[in-house]
């Protein structure tokens, strides 16, 4: 591939790197994103063939595969149908797998523009804080929930890709060298002012979770530099105080609200936001245990949820990963999710080439690990941008990665 198309290499790389940056805009540049990539696949298709069909061939695509033929099978007892094939669609994102294969080599600079992309996003935090600067087209934009601060995406997509972002800077704050080091405590510390300011209490859950995990990795492979943990940990107080303050109106209502409302759920109220969550997560059990083996079908779980109880108000998902699998695909379901996951972190693990990428290199892992545990007030597979951003994190941790012959090197 490299010796037949060269500047096309070059090219295939710059477009992938762009369609990453993009992914973290407003969604309907996330929606066309990938849309050059895809023609520039296309258009080289032959010259890349004895490579992209290992990317499209990775164990995770061929489970997602089998993931995708069980949802459709689903909808023969769904009573959804319409919206299962909206939840089959979002898997569309594992594409990605053999679009960006032909340029694996250049990881750290996918996973960097991972990183740019999402900065990116919390500029559009920061013109949120300001309302646009009074400019009508950019503040219609970025204004979505009056108190929190989540720029141009939802509050609950927005604190769930940035504690996936957290995953990809952790790393390197805590076991790093030199300049990624740096990059990774002012990436650590940024991301978080941006996860408090969503307001978004899943994200601050599974961010405080994810920092205890990446710490015990650390720690038991030894690898953690208690330099940087002192200087993280120094940073991440004086931050959080200044934070706290600017922020502490918005903090304190969602701190009032959460009182409030686990009191009701005790008194058995779910009218509130966490007695909906709480009660859809109840009804997401029934319908498991209800259908244990093949579920409600993809796309079922709002209309047995709103049989069961028409007062319960649920939504088109559980706002659980799991549990939506659980409710819709059952224990079928939930073994192929449990494979998707195992597949993907074992991916992550063994491609990252330590010598050569440095902490970086181990970062799509914690931040896929990230997006597991706010899965479990969000579901991720189904809301786009989440949905995309796992699938590219897919694409950058794959089983195989090819590696030049030592013929090839010399004739390069």
């Amino acid at each position: 591939m490299h010796r037949q198309d060269a500047i096309g290499d070059r090219i295939h790389l710059v477009f992938a790197f762009l369609g990453i940056v993009c992914l973290f805009g407003p969604v309907t540049l996330t929606e066309i994103a990938f849309g050059p990539l895809t023609v520039f696949f296309v258009v080289r298709i032959k010259n890349t063939f004895p490579v992209w069909v290992h990317g499209f061939g990775q164990p995770a695509g061929l489970v997602v595969i089998v993931m995708s033929v069980w949802m459709m099978l689903s909808l023969r007892w769904s009573g959804d149908p319409s919206l299962g094939w909206g939840e089959i669609a979002e898997l569309r994102w594992f594409v990605l797998l053999g679009l960006i294969f032909p340029v694996i080599e250049q990881r750290l600079a996918l996973i960097a523009a991972m990183c740019i992309g999402l900065a990116i996003g919390q500029l559009g935090q920061m013109l949120d804080v300001f309302d646009g600067f009074g400019i009508g087209t950019i503040a219609n934009l970025v204004e979505n929930h009056p108190g929190r601060v989540s720029g141009w995406w939802h509050p609950v997509v927005g604190g769930s890709l940035l504690v996936g972002a957290l995953g990809l800077h952790l790393p390197a704050a805590l076991y790093g060298e030199g300049r990624s080091r740096v990059f990774g405590v002012l990436g650590s510390i940024v991301v978080g002012v941006g996860i408090i300011a969503t307001g978004t209490r899943g994200a601050w859950i599974a961010a405080a979770l994810l920092i205890a995990f990446v710490v015990l990795f650390a720690a038991i492979t030894k690898r953690i530099r208690w330099r940087s943990v002192l200087l993280c940990s120094v940073v991440a107080c004086i931050v959080a105080v200044v934070a706290g303050f600017a922020m502490r109106g918005a903090i304190q209502t969602r701190i009032d609200e959460t009182r409030t409302e686990l009191a009701e759920i005790a008194d058995g109220q779910y009218d509130s936001y966490t007695g909906l969550r709480v009660r859809m997560a109840q009804l997401a059990v029934d319908a498991g245990f209800e259908h244990p083996i093949i579920g409600v079908g993809a796309g079922g779980y709002q209309q047995w949820s709103l049989h069961q109880d028409p007062d319960s108000g649920a939504h088109a998902h559980a706002h659980n990963s799991l549990l939506q699998v659980l409710s819709t695909l059952g224990i079928v379901g939930v073994l192929i999710w449990g494979g998707v996951i195992i597949v993907l972190i074992r991916g992550a693990w063994r491609i990252w080439d330590k010598d050569t990428e440095g902490a970086y290199g181990s970062a799509p892992m914690f931040a896929i690990i990230g997006l597991m545990l706010a899965s479990f007030t969000d579901s991720i597979q189904i809301n786009t941008q989440t949905a995309a951003m796992f699938a590219t994190l897919a694409a950058l941790c794959p089983a195989y990665r090819p590696r030049l012959s030592s013929k090839t090197a010399r004739e390069e």
